[in-house]
């Protein structure tokens, strides 16, 4: 009796932590109409170019992405999500021609990510020359391209073009949030921006899942079962 009442203890406790799948609340692929969620600023959807078919199978670049200027905001706002206890983001992050680090001429580009105001991703990004410093180093599994012609304003030259999978960086998972919305930004920065013939950014395939919190209903229902597997314990003995 005693290895029973362990065991199904154990086998209860292991159901009763588990949590539901975290939610979807927000999937945007930008191949249509711009999602009225987001608000682009001088943003607009442009075809991928050689960007198409980079990144993990079943998220990859095609059709068209948001491409943005330098300088501009993009800002999506979501309302009424469901109870959770934490954000994760996704997406496809494009680095457009002659971006220039940190720290060099014209004084860099720092791609920056804010939630609710409070920024979670500053890091610059370099493509045109290799004496420029990049601050970003992405995990394995991020970068899907660096400094390769992938149209635009190329070829060559300081026009260079690098992609990454932002859903592969840890940073972007798991961001403690509990409101009912939510305000994200983002933004390439700096003090020497350049027009978009020159330096751009872009975001494909933006995905932002609430990650829910442990289930009370589990919780009751070990509590219930220990306190009977206890009572049987007890009359055992």
């Amino acid at each position: 009796m005693r290895k029973l009442i362990t065991l199904l203890g154990a086998t209860l406790l292991a159901g009763s932590i588990q949590t539901a799948a975290a939610a979807t609340v927000f999937y945007s692929d930008f191949d249509t109409t711009l999602n009225s969620a987001i608000a682009p600023g001088g943003a607009s959807l442009t075809g991928v170019q050689g960007y198409a078919g980079l990144g993990p199978v079943g998220n990859q670049f095609s059709g068209s992405f948001l491409r943005s200027a330098t300088a501009n905001r993009v800002t999506l706002t979501l309302n009424g999500l469901p109870e959770h206890s934490a954000l994760s983001l996704g997406f496809l992050f494009a680095a457009i021609d002659s971006l220039d680090g940190t720290g060099s001429f014209p004084s860099g580009d720092f791609f920056k990510v804010e939630v609710d105001g409070t920024t979670i991703f500053r890091q610059s990004f370099a493509n045109a020359v290799d004496s420029q410093i990049q601050s970003y180093a992405p995990p394995a599994g991020v970068q899907l391209a660096r400094k390769i012609d992938l149209g635009f304003s190329g070829p060559g030259s300081f026009y260079t073009d690098s992609a990454y999978n932002m859903a592969a960086d840890p940073v972007f998972s798991n961001i403690a949030h509990t409101g009912s919305s939510v305000t994200i930004s983002f933004q390439m920065e700096g003090v020497g921006l350049q027009d978009l013939n020159d330096e751009s950014w872009a975001m494909d395939n933006l995905r932002v899942d609430a990650v829910p919190v442990p289930l009370p209903a589990a919780v009751w229902l070990l509590g219930s079962a220990l306190g009977g597997l206890g009572l049987l314990r007890r009359r055992a003995a």
